[in-house]
């Protein structure tokens, strides 16, 4: 399990990594710019942005929503479709988070937090105009 954990991850990274190059590089050669500084303000971005995803992650509270289904309400023909989207079915509650899941989304935010420091640092290794010592 852990291995396929690690597999999957390892997968996320490579996408996300090389996608940002890809991506950073080719808009820097259309605007005819730097391409190491234009790679380096794509992981600059990216990393920024993964950053404020671990803030959002990180700062939910205890509290979780439920939803609770009555016998009518779980009959199809109350899911009526309302501009292209479907009308959740079932009243929306609030739960208290198991201890489980609290801990999931503390290791997932210090994951994010973590992959959101390595690709600012990457970008700061890229950057012509900055230099580490």
């Amino acid at each position: 399990m852990l291995r396929g954990a690690l597999r999957r991850i390892a997968a996320i990274v490579a996408v996300l990594l090389g996608g940002t190059a890809a991506i950073s590089v080719a808009l820097g050669a259309l605007a005819d710019r730097n391409l190491l500084r234009s790679l380096a303000v794509g992981y600059y971005l990216v990393g920024a942005g993964v950053l404020l995803c671990s803030l959002a992650l990180g700062i939910r509270g205890p509290m979780r929503a439920g939803r609770t289904f009555d016998e009518e309400e779980d009959d199809p023909r109350f899911n009526v479709p309302t501009m292209g989207l479907l009308r959740p079915v079932g009243r929306r509650s609030l739960r208290k988070a198991t201890p489980e899941e609290r801990r999931e989304s503390k290791r997932e935010s210090l994951g994010l937090f973590v992959l959101g420091l390595v690709l600012v640092l990457l970008g700061t290794a890229f950057d012509p105009t900055r230099r580490a010592f």
